[in-house]
């Protein structure tokens, strides 16, 4: 059965809290492994949605914990942006093999794609560590230049700057 609260306390570095059952006296405990997305961290005073159960050591605890207002997890992740990028890349370079365009296109085109793709994923590695950032501009101006490809797989292979209206290809 579901219940609802609010997020009485959280420990980020720890990675459980505790939820603030308004009907029941005591605090419902809950662990990060609990939370129905990660996309958003809990803070004290979110409204939440659980269940209850048991939990390893046996005790009561929340489970399923969805915060009200958190994005739902996608689990539709399509193939077809993917194909797209790779479809592009091998007209581009059998194009260049066929003689329509000169090889210098389909080699360019390969490498735009290999150093769009890798500036990406070191823009997220550096995001998901609070590092300086890659600029938004130089991701753009790298797609321009025939890494298109590169920048859509790596949008959705590595589900990276695929929410932002900007990065839509």
């Amino acid at each position: 059965m579901k219940k609802a609260g609010r997020v009485k306390t959280w420990h980020a570095d720890k990675g459980f809290g505790f939820i603030d059952v308004h009907a029941d006296t005591k605090d419902v405990f809950f662990h990060v492994t609990a939370l129905q997305t990660r996309s958003m961290t809990p803070t004290p005073g979110d409204r939440v949605n659980f269940e209850l159960g048991k939990g390893k050591d046996g005790r009561i605890q929340a489970l399923n914990v969805a915060i009200v207002g958190a994005p739902k997890p996608r689990s539709d992740a399509s193939p077809w942006p993917v194909f797209a990028g790779l479809a592009t890349l091998g007209l581009i370079v059998g194009g260049a093999l066929v003689g329509y365009f000169p090889r210098q296109a389909g080699i360019v085109s390969i490498l735009a794609s290999i150093i769009t793709f890798f500036a990406y994923a070191d823009d997220k590695t550096r995001a998901s560590r609070n590092a300086w950032r890659t600029p938004e501009t130089t991701l753009h101006l790298l797609a321009l230049c025939g890494g298109s490809p590169g920048a859509l797989a790596a949008q959705h292979l590595l589900r990276h700057k695929n929410r932002k209206r900007e990065f839509y290809s």
